[in-house]
């Protein structure tokens, strides 16, 4: 997402708050028309990706951001841990794209997930959701530097550090929408089997030593508890 009006550039890693935050700055999210890409938000039918999802290579690459515009604008992003954050977009694929396949399915774009993970012909597309983290944060192999990088998990200081450095209301972040319309009340070691957790740490082992991303298991924790106050 670019905003002219506040010369900055968000980054929108998939499952990672981005569409609240664009709602903040301005998007209709809801309501976008394909053909008003101001804001670098939804579906390039040219290029066939998601404006919103693109990584700052294809923002460069094909041209929807000027280099002078990359390298004058504040530029912010928020990554996610690995395992909460392929968690958070299973839930969703059920949820927006009523897609009901098993959980490996998904990481390995199989079965139910063939389609939609891997046909980026159209729309319909959401491949974008499984990229590597790691790929938005180098531009031409060069290690990016972000004015701010949020980390999912403390989110409330990073939009403090937003808000401060571009002059935002202090309220600027508070509406927020659940395009998923699903809260996860669990955390998200309480949905992992053995077998799960190994292949996300496969999957996005670059990612998880890049952030150097830890498994939290809380499960064990509150089994744990709960066995001493017994």
């Amino acid at each position: 997402m670019i905003s002219h009006k506040h010369k900055c550039i968000f980054i929108h890693i998939a499952k990672c708050a981005g569409t609240s935050i664009e709602y903040a700055f301005g998007v209709d999210v809801e309501n976008h028309k394909a053909e008003e890409n101001d804001f670098l938000f939804g579906w390039d039918k040219t290029n066939k990706l998601w404006l919103q999802h693109a990584t700052p290579q294809q923002l460069i690459d094909y041209k929807y951001i000027s280099q002078n515009q990359w390298d004058s604008y504040y530029k912010f992003i928020v990554y996610r841990n690995s395992w909460d954050r392929a968690y958070s977009d299973y839930i969703w694929m059920k949820d927006v794209r009523n897609t009901f396949g098993s959980f490996s399915n998904f990481l390995f774009k199989k079965g139910e997930y063939d389609r939609i993970l891997n046909d980026y012909s159209t729309n319909y597309y959401a491949g974008d959701h499984l990229y590597l983290q790691k790929d938005y944060f180098f531009l031409n192999n060069n290690r990016i530097n972000y004015n701010v990088e949020i980390d999912f998990e403390n989110l409330q200081n990073g939009f403090k550090k937003v808000i401060h450095d571009l002059n935002l209301s202090d309220d600027f972040f508070i509406r927020k929408i659940n395009s998923a319309k699903v809260i996860e009340k669990e955390h998200y070691s309480h949905f992992y089997n053995f077998r799960h957790k190994k292949i996300v740490e496969k999957i996005y082992k670059e990612d998880i030593d890049f952030f150097d991303f830890k498994f939290i298991d809380k499960k064990n924790f509150t089994q744990k508890l709960f066995h001493y106050i017994k």
